[in-house]
């Protein structure tokens, strides 16, 4: 199925941009909640978490530059992910709540910017670009 405004498609959407910065701005916020919370920075599993929020960091880097070329694959785990891992978020934002509200602003703020960036993907133009790339990848596969 080709899109009518197909002149319109061949450049990448604001939206996969506006989704991109997005979670670029949600990366430190997440840093600065890990380092906000002494229990972790004092404990002896500081090492690991730091390990692990980098390979976190590194893996949504990764992710968004293959959606910034057009690779509709990475578009979909990063919903699949998000979608997976957003229920488990809201309950930990209540408990940081009582706990230490500045974290759970953070955390809340975090969320908002990525669930944000997730319906800027799921739109029209950028779902359209997607396909629009996908197509023109079969047409050079076809064309050789």
């Amino acid at each position: 199925m080709i899109p009518e405004n197909l002149q319109e498609i061949k450049e990448r959407p604001k939206e996969v941009l506006y989704a991109f910065w997005l979670t670029i701005a949600s990366l430190p916020l997440g840093i600065f909640a890990i380092a906000s919370r002494a229990d972790v920075v004092k404990s002896q599993i500081f090492v690991f978490t730091v390990i692990g929020f980098v390979l976190a960091i590194a893996f949504n880097l990764f992710l968004f530059l293959m959606i910034l070329r057009g690779r509709n694959w990475a578009r979909l785990l990063y919903l699949i992910l998000f979608i997976s891992g957003a229920p488990l978020a809201f309950p930990a934002i209540v408990t940081a709540f009582q706990r230490t509200p500045v974290l759970a602003v953070i955390r809340l703020v975090q969320l908002s910017l990525q669930i944000m960036a997730v319906v800027l993907l799921l739109q029209k133009p950028a779902r359209d670009w997607f396909k629009y790339i996908k197509l023109q990848k079969l047409m050079l596969y076809q064309g050789t």
